[in-house]
């Protein structure tokens, strides 16, 4: 039984307090904080106070999507070492809070002499799948010691990122050869890419995480229910098939009514899973 989580209210006059508040309000049971926004390096000592008695008063949990823009995968060992050092750094807050997952995306490829990563051979991307999975198999171990699961996110397999295709994270799930590196799987990515169902068949007992949202014209993150996400092929993921604890909407993000897409929403999955989803 996934519980549903959602994300901060991104808008121009909210607050972290705005979010719990409204989590609290409205029962849900987890908020996963966004590393542009919210991390260790960018949360005051108060805030990470205000986190850690929320959760030690209240039924919300939190985790932590680590910065998007992150580059495990960087030809640059500098980049690879200061972004280990702000992995570990947000593994520390997720501790210090209670916090169960942090969500990786295994980014773009990075290498000092391209102009563009789009430009990038398959030997250097070769190269760049290497760093990811020495990025996890270092990682791995300290997430494991502080208790968070680390959960790797499928992407598009656009040009100029280093994973392009589902068997492909798959295998780097695998070579970090530890039981706390799973996937998230993004199932509007997914609807946009290459399959929900290819996904759920490739990574299998992989998936631990979702992040839910639907497509509309081949853009996802929007309001679930409102596009081409089909219910009944999402329905495994909301089942015992799936060891799944947490399943956050992607949705709202810096829309006004952020608020009132995360109900409807939420609203959507009660609709098609009831009791399936807390």
């Amino acid at each position: 039984m996934p519980k549903i989580a959602l994300i901060p209210l991104h808008t121009r006059n909210d607050s972290l307090k705005d979010t719990v508040d409204f989590a609290i309000q409205h029962g849900f049971k987890a908020i996963e904080l966004h590393g542009k926004h919210q991390s260790s390096d960018l949360l005051s000592e108060e805030e990470i106070q205000f986190l850690i008695e929320v959760s030690k008063t209240s039924s919300i949990e939190f985790n932590l999507h680590f910065h998007h823009d992150a580059l495990p995968a960087s030809h640059r060992a500098s980049v690879r070492r200061e972004t280990m050092d702000r992995f570990i750094r947000d593994l520390d807050l997720l501790h210090r809070i209670g916090g169960a997952v942090i969500v990786l995306h295994p980014g773009m490829i990075d290498v000092p002499t391209l102009t563009s990563a789009d430009n990038a051979s398959e030997l250097v991307r070769r190269e760049a799948l290497r760093n990811v999975s020495s990025f996890l198999r270092q990682a791995a171990p300290e997430a494991a010691r502080r208790g968070v699961l680390i959960c790797v996110e499928n992407q598009t397999h656009l040009p100029g990122r280093v994973v392009q295709s589902y068997q492909e994270l798959a295998i780097l799930v695998d070579d970090a050869d530890h039981d706390n590196v799973a996937v998230t799987l993004d199932v509007g990515h997914c609807i946009i890419g290459d399959g929900l169902t290819k996904a759920m068949g490739i990574f299998g007992d992989r998936i631990r995480h979702l992040h839910l949202n639907d497509a509309v014209d081949g853009f996802e993150h929007k309001e679930i229910g409102i596009g081409n996400l089909d219910f009944k092929e999402m329905q495994p993921l909301m089942s015992e098939q799936f060891n799944i604890q947490f399943a956050t909407m992607e949705v709202g993000i810096d829309r006004i009514d952020a608020r009132d897409v995360m109900l409807r929403s939420r609203q959507a999955l009660m609709a098609h899973y009831g009791d399936a989803i807390e």
